[in-house]
């Protein structure tokens, strides 16, 4: 059975965090389980067995395709529109992890027979698409932005895209207790027990860090610094459980060098992730050696982080430079048990190391670029047109908060972000 299970709210909001002590007897790796309101009706969380003891439950939104049928057109629409109605609310994006539901034509796609148009309005809480009959202009558009409309009667396959809610994490209200607990899979791939069974770790969300009025506000100063100075950044952990790579086969101890099957670890895939984290990227000296091959760079420098994600040496961290760091000499900061702070040492992999093969795969969809001093609906391809000019209508700068902006950053920075000409 695991040991020491930790539940943790993550730095980034609308997550829960899991960490537990490896189990010798998981060869195959783990199965998480979450109840509400009493740890009875354990319902399984992830999809396949995770092979690193670290999970994060967060809010997640997946895009589906719902095949229209004659009976979803509830009603005719007055002004040359039809009604549809889908059976699940769409939603458009994730922000500060809350799933906002969609009223954007943008966030829903209509295909017939594989041709996509977009909606004129979309009612998410309605659950409600209205398309458009006939070829009238609205205005802003073009004729040539505006395909013809088939007649529907006509239409062999009708299909309407849109994101659904599959995941919802609640970290704001405490009306609900949520419990969870980890189980083991042993080498013929069954689970070593039941989960809940008695005398196995469970813990519930009003258990959350455990820690007194001090250490709480010691973790929400270092909070506050990740916000300004704090780098977003990626996280792959290292895998301790799964598949032996085949290059462990025929007695060899050693994975092979340069194999990208599992990058040197042993284990097919290698890494987990990424992650989404705040990486403090310190002031350090690097150290440029001019050798046979090339001039060599070496930078070794402390990190240190808050008390999630917990990261352990051989995890890899992966700037949005390219450049990848490995960590080592993991230091845990826990009096009377409770994280409080990671410290641990990132050394600058070199050129042409197996890591820098290992794929990374951002699981999001990039934020939505906003800038309120430029229309981007007048001309999309073009940048935008200018609304105005700060210097001469007091207004526009009243509406300067970005509703999209990136998790971990403050609202200063976020200001100008994504704004290829800034007015300030």
């Amino acid at each position: 059975m695991i040991s020491n299970l930790l539940i943790l709210n993550s730095n980034y909001v609308g997550a829960r965090d899991l960490h537990w002590v490896d189990d010798p007897k998981a060869v195959l790796g783990y199965n998480i389980y979450r109840a509400f309101d009493y740890p009875t009706s354990w319902v399984k969380l992830n999809s396949y067995p995770l092979t690193i003891h670290f999970y994060r439950d967060e809010t997640t939104l997946q895009q589906v395709t719902y095949t229209v049928t004659s009976n979803d057109f509830v009603e005719k629409g007055e002004g040359g529109h039809w009604v549809l109605h889908i059976p699940d609310i769409p939603y458009s994006t994730i922000v500060r992890g809350r799933a906002q539901v969609t009223n954007s034509p943008q966030d829903v796609t209509i295909l017939m027979d594989g041709k996509s148009f977009r909606p004129i309005q979309v009612q998410g809480l309605d659950q409600s698409i209205w398309i458009q009959r006939d070829n009238t202009l609205h205005q802003g558009g073009a004729v040539s932005d505006l395909p013809a409309m088939p007649d529907l009667t006509q239409v062999q396959v009708f299909q309407v895209v849109y994101s659904k809610l599959v995941n919802y994490v609640d970290i704001y209200t405490r009306l609900t207790r949520t419990f969870y607990t980890v189980v083991g899979i042993g080498a013929d791939g069954q689970e070593l027990h039941t989960p809940g069974e008695p005398n196995t770790e469970i813990v519930d969300t009003q258990q959350i860090d455990r820690m007194d009025y001090m250490q709480r506000e010691m973790v929400r100063r270092n909070d506050w610094l990740f916000e300004q100075v704090g780098e977003p950044a990626f996280l792959m952990f290292r895998k301790t459980k799964g598949v032996t790579c085949g290059c462990l086969q025929g007695g060899l101890n050693q994975p092979r060098t340069g194999c990208s099957g599992c990058f040197e670890i042993g284990i097919v895939g290698g890494y987990f992730g990424p992650y989404d984290f705040l990486y403090i990227d310190p002031d350090s000296q690097v150290m440029r050696t001019l050798q046979e091959g090339g001039i060599e760079v070496e930078r070794e420098s402390t990190a240190y982080l808050g008390p999630s994600p917990i990261v352990q040496d051989g995890d890899l961290i992966i700037r949005r430079n390219g450049e990848r760091l490995v960590i080592n000499k993991v230091r845990y900061k826990s009096p009377r048990g409770v994280l409080l702070m990671q410290d641990f040492t990132t050394t600058l992999l070199r050129r042409g190391d197996t890591r820098y093969l290992v794929p990374v795969v951002y699981p999001q969809i990039p934020p939505v670029i906003y800038n309120p001093v430029y229309d981007i609906t007048s001309q999309p391809n073009a940048g935008g047109e200018p609304i105005s000019k700060m210097v001469n209508d007091p207004d526009a700068g009243k509406n300067w908060e970005n509703p999209d902006k990136q998790d971990g950053r403050t609202v200063t920075f976020n200001r100008i972000k994504g704004n290829k000409n800034p007015v300030i």
